[in-house]
């Protein structure tokens, strides 16, 4: 097994055997629905005692985090580049093209990833993972 630098030691299996004790349905759906935008937090809150769960709502939560600073960054764009008459236009079109296609194909991917009771390592954010905290209310 791949041993994750982090508190909770989330084990990625990398065998045949330790892959045949494989999320539950339920566990799927929920990591799945990590990926669609604003029901990771959903996702990270039910993540308390299924690591599968936490794995993608994590990812999912950085994955909604990317989309938030390209949305900024887009702004940013439209406000200088932007004015400029033909090249502006044509920067900001591509650049959201190119952007909101990648978040599209990331999530999709993810997706169906987790639907598929697999784990993904998310490219260029999922490094980051193991620093999001969970959504939990500790019941005494």
């Amino acid at each position: 097994m791949v041993d994750l630098m982090d508190d909770e030691r989330i084990k990625i299996p990398s065998s045949a055997e330790d892959r045949a004790a494989s999320p539950s349905e339920r566990s799927r759906w929920i990591a799945a629905a990590s990926y669609l935008a604003f029901l990771c937090f959903f996702s990270l809150w039910r993540s308390k005692d299924d690591p599968f769960i936490r794995y993608h709502a994590r990812q999912g939560f950085l994955l909604l985090l990317g989309e938030c600073v390209v949305i900024v960054a887009t702004l940013i764009l439209e406000v200088t580049i932007g004015k400029l008459k033909l090249i502006g236009m044509l920067v900001i079109v591509l650049f959201r093209l190119v952007v909101g296609l990648g978040a599209l194909t990331l999530s999709v991917v993810g997706f169906v990833k987790a639907l598929f009771g697999e784990y993904w390592h998310l490219p260029f954010l999922g490094d980051y993972r193991e620093k999001v905290p969970g959504l939990h209310v500790d019941e005494k």
